[in-house]
């Protein structure tokens, strides 16, 4: 080989060298970039709000992220290969073997029930799509679901509110006609009275019709306060104060029934800006069905505290707690959804309206109220007021 050759081919493995570097560096970078996007998918699937659940051809799951972790209770390590029958997903007002079945709605929203690793059901929004390789190839399915209990409640809210405004202008326009005729039944008994002789034994039954009267009238007054609240005359006061001024009036009741009655306010108790004498109401109805829920004794009990929450409407206003709770009888879950409902009662001299009236005051004054309850062992309304 001569020297021009020699030095030909060494330029010839200097550049084979030098190219193959080049690749060797283009291979590192889209590796690294392959790596990045990867990455940044990864991070947008674990940010989003869904949860977000991959199974393979045979419904084994291949992909939890945080968020169904955090709907769900599992840990994705604890489900990864297990069979998505575990959740027990299930389309509502329909028997379903498994929800992959109906191809028909695949691309559709859905509502249905699924279960949390602690056995509880929840409402859930889903979708179910096919699960595609870079080929087109079916290779499994892709879930993605929401917690609906929050949205249903709301819901819920929304349609008790519509209720008892159209309720209200039913109550209000029966009241007043209810309330015409009877003022004028009442003014002719006590002129009948003003004719007869103070011996006459007839007056006692108009004394009966006048006190039956009065009597509709009082009622007629609840039915006023239902169908149009007084608006709101706010002033900043103590819970203590409120319920001070409410338990003498019961303590007759109280001790009959050999009912222990508890107060525990929290030292660092904020003042609420309320209007007093209808949150007097409130806690006077509350405290009334408590007691009548305690007939052979109990222990009744009012608790307060100051709670830091962030609604969307209201970030970062301070609240107050206060839960009023009894050892009675309790009620059952199909009649504790109805509570809050116009003329619902599971008294047979009650109308109905005591508790309806209590859910639209703590509403006016932007705060909300729930009751929890179980039979034999008592109920709970804890009522949440801005500061």
């Amino acid at each position: 080989m001569t020297t021009r050759q020699s030095t030909e081919s060494l330029k010839d493995n200097v550049n084979q060298g030098e190219e193959l570097k080049a690749m060797e560096l283009e291979i590192q970078r889209l590796n690294e970039e392959v790596q990045r996007l990867r990455a940044f998918t990864e991070s947008l699937i674990q940010s989003i709000g869904s949860g977000l659940i991959l199974v393979d051809t045979k419904e084994r799951i291949t992909y939890f992220n945080r968020a169904a972790e955090k709907i769900l209770g599992y840990l994705g390590k604890e489900v990864i290969g297990k069979p998505f029958a575990i959740f027990s997903l299930r389309e509502k007002k329909q028997t379903m073997p498994t929800p992959f079945k109906n191809h028909d709605e695949m691309d559709s929203r859905r509502e249905g029930l699924i279960v949390r690793k602690d056995k509880v059901e929840i409402p859930a929004g889903f979708n179910i799509t096919d699960h595609v390789d870079s080929h087109g190839e079916r290779i499994g399915k892709i879930i993605s679901f929401r917690d609906m209990t929050s949205i249903l409640k709301l819901q819920e809210e929304i349609l008790r509110m519509d209720r008892l405004v159209s309720v209200g202008e039913l109550s209000s326009g029966i009241a007043h006609e209810i309330r015409n005729p009877l003022a004028g039944i009442k003014t002719t008994a006590q002129a009948l009275g003003e004719e007869m002789g103070q011996d006459d034994p007839k007056r006692e039954y108009l004394n009966r019709i006048t006190k039956e009267i009065d009597r509709l009238n009082d009622l007629l007054k609840t039915f006023f306060s239902f169908a149009k609240p007084q608006k709101l005359n706010p002033v900043v006061c103590n819970i203590k104060d409120i319920v001070n001024e409410i338990i003498p009036l019961l303590i007759k009741d109280i001790a009959n029934r050999s009912i222990n009655f508890t107060e525990e306010y929290a030292p660092d108790l904020p003042r609420v800006r309320v209007d007093f004498s209808q949150m007097h109401q409130v806690f006077l109805n509350l405290f009334l069905n408590a007691i009548q829920a305690m007939p052979k004794g109990g222990e009744l009990k009012i608790r307060a505290e100051p709670i830091a929450l962030t609604p969307l409407l209201n970030p970062g206003r301070d609240y107050v707690r206060i839960s009023i709770s009894d050892t009675g009888k309790g009620m059952p879950a199909h009649d504790l959804k109805k509570i809050f409902d116009p003329f619902f009662t599971t008294r047979s001299k009650g109308i109905g309206l005591g508790l309806s009236i209590t859910y639209q005051i703590i509403k006016n004054h932007g705060g909300s109220i729930k009751g929890e309850s179980k039979v034999d062992r008592g109920t709970t309304f804890t009522i949440t007021l801005p500061k």
